[in-house]
């Protein structure tokens, strides 16, 4: 039986609890970022320098194969690449949450979720360095917004949400079944090519129905839209939250039934 009360309250409990002990997980991830670049002069700027580099190069060359301004072309980009890698980031890392904490998960009794929330918050990290290339771009470019770029506030929260969840239900998972890492990074090597980050959504208008069944393509846009002075459409956001609500149903239901076993996966 998937739903059982008292789980489903030591699941929140655990949530809870771990959420509120703030300062360790948002000091754990910054930690995270830091040791990837101990002793290097730029530290996590290192991020920042690697992704601007990409996005230059990736924009230049695309925009001439696809005879598309580069100062239309550019700004897109840059904003879809900065997003790929935090969703890609938070998708992938899910699959690690609890196995790459398992010495500490098994030696000191914290909240589970609290390694969760140490992943994000890493993630969340690793995206605002990166987003400084944005504001160089829109500098560069002189693009004005408007009042419609505060949407990416709620946008980028439904993000870190979903990212949330699926550690939740990921990291149980990953931990027990050891090949699922290796599925989930095939998978999503594919989807981002069937996702509008190097090329546009113009460019294929009869084949509109791959996009609307692709949900990475809806976050992409209500994040990507609101930065660049539009809104997204009702149906991206509606998309956006629906998947938001079910996918927090399900990992609700999924830690509750499993968050007892996952000392002993890990």
């Amino acid at each position: 039986m998937w739903y059982d009360k008292k789980n489903v309250e030591k699941a929140l409990l655990d949530i809870g609890q771990g959420f509120s002990r703030r300062e360790l997980w948002v000091f754990l991830g910054w930690r995270d970022v830091k040791k990837h670049y101990s002793r290097s002069v730029l530290g996590p700027l290192w991020l920042t320098l690697s992704m601007g580099v990409m996005v230059m190069g990736l924009g230049v060359l695309y925009s001439e194969i696809f005879k598309i301004d580069v100062a239309t072309y550019l700004p897109r980009l840059a904003i879809g690449l900065i997003l790929w890698g935090l969703i890609n980031g938070l998708v992938n890392g899910s699959c690690s949450v609890f196995t790459a904490a398992g010495a500490s998960i098994r030696q000191v009794k914290l909240p589970l979720s609290l390694y969760v929330f140490q992943f994000v918050w890493s993630q969340i990290l690793t995206f605002l360095h990166n987003f400084l290339i944005y504001i160089i771009v829109v500098i560069f470019f002189a693009i004005n917004p408007g009042l419609n770029c505060l949407l990416f506030i709620p946008a980028l929260a439904l993000i870190v949400m979903n990212g949330v969840f699926l550690a939740i239900i990921l990291g149980p998972l990953c931990a027990r079944f050891r090949d699922v890492p290796m599925i989930i990074a095939s998978v999503m090597q594919i989807v981002f090519f069937m996702t509008p980050i190097i090329w546009s959504t113009e460019s294929m208008p009869q084949r509109a129905w791959l996009l609307i069944g692709n949900p990475f393509y809806h976050f992409v846009e209500i994040v990507r839209d609101p930065l660049l002075g539009a809104t997204g459409t009702l149906l991206n956001w509606s998309v956006c939250v629906s998947i938001t609500l079910v996918l927090g149903a399900i990992a609700l239901l999924f830690f509750s039934r499993y968050r007892a076993r996952v000392v002993y996966w890990s």
